[in-house]
């Protein structure tokens, strides 16, 4: 089974030894020995954006976060749209999820996929034309 167990963030040694420490202790947690994680050297984000993706389709997609005084953009770009399309033929997981991508130095990549039911809107979000590709694409 495939689980989120925790929210991913940029650790450095001694904090994930504490976590892990800390989680493994923790009879509640769902975190064990056996746990598997993925890890990644940090990469500095110049924006991040959601997309909503059902049936294969780009649905709807916003920003979520600019850094490093990013220049604000209403909707994501040709190119972060091509890349997440790119993605969506590899990583095609579900009929409905989520994807996060984020612009790098590096050029776009995927932050992370997330299961649709459980990923959180943004003010930006066009919630009904995301409910509306749902019940079209579920009533087929």
């Amino acid at each position: 089974m495939k689980l989120k167990f925790f929210t991913g963030k940029v650790f450095n040694e001694t904090e994930w030894e504490d976590f892990v420490f800390e989680s493994l202790k923790n009879q509640l947690n769902r975190i064990t020995e056996d746990s598997l994680i993925q890890i990644s050297e940090a990469k500095r984000t110049i924006k991040e954006a959601r997309l909503w993706i059902v049936g294969g389709q780009i649905i709807d997609g916003g920003y979520y976060k600019f850094n490093d005084n990013a220049p604000f953009e209403e909707n994501v770009p040709e190119g972060g749209l091509i890349f997440a399309n790119e993605m969506i033929q590899l990583f095609n997981l579900e009929e409905a999820f989520v994807m996060d991508i984020c612009l790098t130095d590096e050029g776009w990549k995927i932050v992370e996929i997330n299961c649709i039911n459980s990923s959180g809107f943004y003010p930006n979000t066009n919630v009904k034309s995301i409910i509306k590709a749902l019940n079209i694409y579920f009533s087929n």
